[in-house]
């Protein structure tokens, strides 16, 4: 994420995407602190607690938040590509993605899922290391207790993110390789890109601004009510026994890159009008109260898949949410949050090591509440305090400070 020699962006105008980042690294705290209590999906750890209304906030979340993650993503390849190359960025993306994630799916997820059949399953396993390596490797005999299948049985749980970011980023590297070979020019040196223009600066239009967002709503409806057709929301599928996509949003995060590689090069979060961001900011905030009224008796059929009307309900909500949100939230971040303060800063810096190392943190802060008599709420708003007062300086004073993890994170 450093900039380019001629950078698609000016560098002042990084403060205010990493200031939404900082509050979306949050929301994602919040949204694993509240997994136990609010959902009946698969998680680390189980709670017969349940809140209907974390329920509905994690709709609210999954309609918009890793959609701007992989938007902001994309609105940094093209500078760092144009840097670096297309080949040592890959190199430096396998480093900087692959060596945490082999510290969490390697060395930290398989002891919370061994305690998580021990404690949720009741299977009784001889010992961890046979779980181990005959299950969670399938390096060995699986354990006779074992009724699942054999291994290997890898777990990425939340870093399904970072290994799909690395696939588009390395596809996108592709691209770029190979337009570099086919479009030098004669009298380039072999290896070289021609430097990219300078972006426009110009405001946009709003009525073209207006246009466009609303073409994009339309393209994320459709894309996603057919996909649905198919695969429903939360039913996730692993091709290869290692990439793990839910296809219900994958029309979502796609277009989502796709659009921060061009935003990045047009200077789109720049030039988008004030005006437009905050109407869209205000569409997106009338999809949340639309959603979250459903929790006061609101009729509303909102399907999760389908070939049915009904099923048209959710992916033309969900898009207007998401497209409000990355407009809106960009807009508000950029007009009113445009600098950093020095705790800001830390919290930046802090940011992607808090994604990838919140879920161990939270987890045993679960386990600890377990029978605490706290309600479903209450456990997740504590969850989610202490999840996040500890994780961020655990990121800052320790794991950005080890040998092998400083130069990732």
């Amino acid at each position: 994420m450093n900039a380019a020699a001629q950078p698609a962006r000016p560098a002042n105008r990084l403060a205010y995407i990493d200031n939404v980042r900082i509050a979306l690294s949050m929301l994602v705290v919040a949204h694993h602190a509240g997994q136990p209590y609010g959902s009946d999906g698969w998680w680390l750890f189980q709670s017969p607690l349940r809140s209907h209304w974390i329920g509905l906030f994690f709709g609210v979340n999954e309609a918009f938040f890793m959609g701007l993650f992989f938007l902001m993503a994309g609105y940094f390849h093209p500078g760092s590509v144009d840097r670096k190359g297309p080949g040592r960025f890959v190199a430096d993306r396998l480093w900087r993605f692959g060596v945490p994630i082999a510290v969490m799916v390697l060395g930290l997820t398989p002891i919370f899922i061994y305690f998580h059949a021990v404690n949720f399953k009741h299977l009784p396993f001889h010992s961890y290391w046979e779980f181990y390596s005959g299950v969670y490797l399938g390096l060995a005999d699986k354990p006779a207790a074992w009724a699942g299948a054999a291994g290997p049985n890898l777990e990425f749980v939340h870093l399904w993110f970072i290994q799909n970011l690395f696939i588009y980023g390395c596809v996108y590297a592709l691209f770029r390789a190979l337009f570099r070979a086919l479009f030098r020019a004669p009298s380039r040196p072999a290896g070289r890109e021609a430097a990219p223009a300078a972006p426009p600066r110009e405001p946009l239009a709003p009525a073209a601004a207006w246009r466009f967002l609303l073409a994009l709503t339309l393209w994320l409806s459709a894309a996603t009510f057919l996909i649905r057709i198919w695969k429903s929301v939360d039913e996730w599928t692993t091709l290869f026994g290692f990439w793990e996509m839910e296809l219900a949003h994958l029309p979502q995060y796609v277009t989502m890159f796709i659009l921060g590689i061009v935003a990045a090069r047009r200077n789109w979060f720049q030039r988008l009008p004030a005006s437009v961001g905050f109407a869209w900011l205000w569409l997106g905030l009338g999809c949340v109260a639309v959603w979250m009224a459903r929790g006061a008796g609101l009729d509303v059929p909102f399907w999760n898949g389908g070939l049915a009307w009904q099923a048209l309900i959710r992916p033309v909500w969900e898009s207007l949410l998401c497209v409000g949100f990355c407009a809106g939230l960009l807009t508000l971040a950029r007009e009113r949050f445009p600098r950093q303060t020095r705790l800001m800063k830390i919290l930046s810096d802090n940011s992607f090591a808090v994604y990838i190392f919140h879920v161990p943190v939270v987890t045993l802060l679960q386990y600890a509440l377990a029978g605490s008599g706290l309600g479903p709420v209450e456990s997740f708003l504590l969850v989610t305090a202490l999840g996040l007062g500890l994780t961020f300086p655990l990121t800052h004073f320790v794991l950005r400070r080890l040998p092998l993890l400083k130069q990732a994170l």
